[in-house]
């Protein structure tokens, strides 16, 4: 004798319980899995910040580009970056080769020939707050910065973890700043910030060394001979 299923909605209302039991599980599981997952991204951050903030030293080499959405042109430029301290720093470009932008501790030099024969300007150092990006955006980026995690993405061979910095508070070097992390070195192998004029500057490093020896002048500049110097803190009644 062949038993009927029961029509009284039973066996109904226990798949759905079921069923909203699994979905609830998953839930959790989900939820727990993002939660480890921002955590390690976190950690990720963190320890990048102690890496470049202990580093006495920093030198690599990088591909930048230059985009001003005003006049929606783009300029490329490669070159090597050097870094003593959070006060001495330079980009030796070479390409356009012999451009220089030097920060000696002093004051900021930049130096153009490319594009501004026979000149350089002199400014002072705290004009150059957006050229100084690792002590601006790892020396303590969740004070400084709302943090999110994005997809990773490759860059070059790195996979990296990406972060959106948004700044806490009004009248930074930046208005947001993307960041590009190892995910095995905790490198930062790119970056993209964007300055209250609006200019994007993107950063990929193609090699990045830690506490090497940095050539011998490197972080200082000399005005060649027969280049004019233009003094901006003279020019507005500052000190020279």
């Amino acid at each position: 004798m062949t038993r009927l299923p029961a029509r009284n909605g039973t066996s109904g209302r226990t798949v759905r319980v079921r069923t909203r039991s699994v979905a609830a599980l998953l839930a959790c599981a989900l939820g727990a899995a993002a939660v480890d997952a921002q955590e390690v991204a976190g950690d990720l951050l963190d320890r990048a910040a102690r890496t470049y903030r202990s580093a006495e030293t920093l030198r690599a080499t990088f591909e930048q580009t230059l985009t001003n959405p005003s006049t929606k042109t783009s300029h490329a430029a490669t070159g090597e970056f050097l870094q003593r301290g959070p006060t001495h720093l330079a980009f030796r470009f070479s390409e356009p080769a012999g451009d220089a932008i030097v920060i000696d501790g002093d004051v900021i030099w930049m130096y153009f020939p490319s594009t501004s024969k026979g000149q350089v300007m002199k400014m002072p150092r705290e004009a150059g707050a957006g050229l100084d990006f690792l002590t601006e955006l790892l020396s303590a980026p969740r004070e400084h910065y709302a943090i999110a995690s994005l997809p990773g993405e490759m860059v070059g061979s790195h996979a990296t973890a990406v972060f959106a910095l948004t700044p806490k508070r009004p009248n930074g070097p930046f208005t947001r700043a993307t960041l590009w992390l190892g995910r095995d070195d905790a490198i930062l192998w790119q970056l993209e910030t964007v300055e209250p004029s609006g200019l994007v500057r993107r950063l990929e490093f193609t090699s990045v060394r830690f506490n090497a020896a940095l050539p011998k002048g490197a972080l200082t500049f000399v005005a060649p001979e027969g280049v004019r110097v233009i003094d901006q803190a003279a020019l507005l009644g500052g000190k020279p």
